[in-house]
């Protein structure tokens, strides 16, 4: 059985920035991407597995950079639907030290048919917005980072303010102080680890700021002062739209601690990313995905976020760069995010073209194939038949319908 996959006369929106390759001809081979390119010029290695895509698109794995999945088998359903969906990686905010065993066993093979987890750890004050471990004062916190760090995290999350959930906080409650916050963002980095924090409100969008974090996430009451502070440092934004957006607020209803201040948010929210846009920030995909099953199902709310970033602005190729190039980058995946030469080979062959509606991404039913480093893991049966399966593939679909 060959080891090259051909993905010939697809329209192929490879994420760079760069138009879309309207027949375009892709080529894996060990599991990284070998060539792309018009398929007038791009030549067809003898012996490849030949996927026609031709009337279709071609875009990379998408990536969900805010995701709350542990390592236990609700986190495993999770993570196979989303990489049904095309979601090819999931960045766990909260993924701790189950979801880093987790991602080994999926990293190794060991545990199949799932996308790949990022893993956080998280850190935060006592009675701070998020627990797992709690740490109060600089030295204490530095501790706490280089625990998590021996852990095997990927990344660590933290929180400079409250937030919607708990039924005794509010957003404006102050979490880590500047001083704590600077010593874990000097002590993460220390370690090359990269520092996300939740944080909706002044004045931890400020401290978040000054301390030189490295993604900025919700900020659903962020201020002009915080979106310029952001773009100066050359800091990421995550804005989480969903959170406050009116489906979500209605899933919630009976649930006013939650729901009051994300009305009230709704509006500023949105000024913030549209000025953040406008202005040039770096914005993010990320949803506190999956989300409650009360309005979501697995895979709905990452895309969704692209709708909702549409809104504010934002043509859809660079949304859909948000949720592939630019969520790389934010967390440091240097072979991901993109269908470049070398890159790892994470690819959605979609039914329709994203550019034209993101619905062609939504209904799960125009995904038609997911292959992730170089393995197709998903084929819908039409496509299917075109090539030899390397593996037995998922029973079925979600239930959806």
């Amino acid at each position: 059985m060959s080891d090259t996959i051909a993905i010939v006369h697809g329209r192929i929106i490879d994420c760079t920035g760069a138009a879309p390759i309207e027949d375009g001809t892709l080529i894996v081979r060990d599991g990284r991407i070998e060539a792309v390119g018009e398929s007038a010029s791009v030549e067809v290695p003898e012996g490849a597995e030949i996927i026609d895509a031709i009337g279709r698109t071609v875009i990379p794995g998408l990536i969900e950079g805010h995701a709350h999945v542990g390592g236990n088998p609700a986190g495993q359903q999770v993570l196979r639907i989303s990489l049904q969906r095309g979601i090819t990686t999931v960045c766990s905010v909260s993924a701790n030290f189950d979801g880093i065993s987790m991602r080994d066993g999926i990293a190794s093979g060991q545990i199949r048919g799932c996308a790949r987890l990022v893993a956080g750890c998280t850190v935060t004050p006592t009675f701070g917005h998020v627990r797992f471990r709690d740490a109060d004062g600089p030295w204490e916190v530095r501790k706490a980072i280089r625990e998590m760090v021996q852990a095997g995290a990927d990344f660590i999350k933290t929180a400079a303010s409250g937030g919607f959930v708990g039924k005794n906080e509010v957003c404006a409650m102050r979490n880590y102080t500047l001083e704590e916050m600077t010593a874990l963002v000097d002590e993460a980095h220390a370690w090359f680890r990269p520092v996300v924090v939740h944080c909706h409100t002044q004045p931890g969008l400020d401290n978040c700021i000054e301390a030189g974090v490295d993604q900025i996430h919700h900020g659903a009451f962020i201020d002009e002062a915080a979106v310029r502070g952001i773009l100066a440092r050359d800091l990421w934004y995550m804005p989480t739209l969903s959170v406050t957006c009116q489906r979500n607020i209605d899933a919630l209803s009976d649930q006013p601690w939650q729901t009051v201040e994300m009305s009230q948010a709704q509006p500023i929210h949105r000024a913030g990313v549209r000025l953040a846009h406008e202005i040039g920030v770096k914005l993010c995909v990320g949803t506190d995905y999956p989300g409650t099953g009360r309005t979501w199902k697995h895979g709905d709310r990452t895309i969704w976020e692209l709708m909702e970033l549409e809104a504010c602005g934002l043509p859809r190729m660079e949304a859909l760069l948000a949720a592939t190039k630019v969520n790389a980058e934010a967390y440091r995946l240097d072979d991901l995010g993109t269908l470049e030469p070398g890159k790892r080979a994470d690819v959605v062959v979609l039914e329709g073209n994203p550019l034209d509606g993101f619905d062609a991404i939504y209904d799960y039913r125009n995904v038609k194939l997911v292959m992730k480093d170089g393995r197709v893991e998903f084929a819908d049966s039409d496509l299917a038949r075109h090539f030899t399966l390397r593996e037995p593939q998922p029973a079925g679909r979600p239930a959806y319908e």
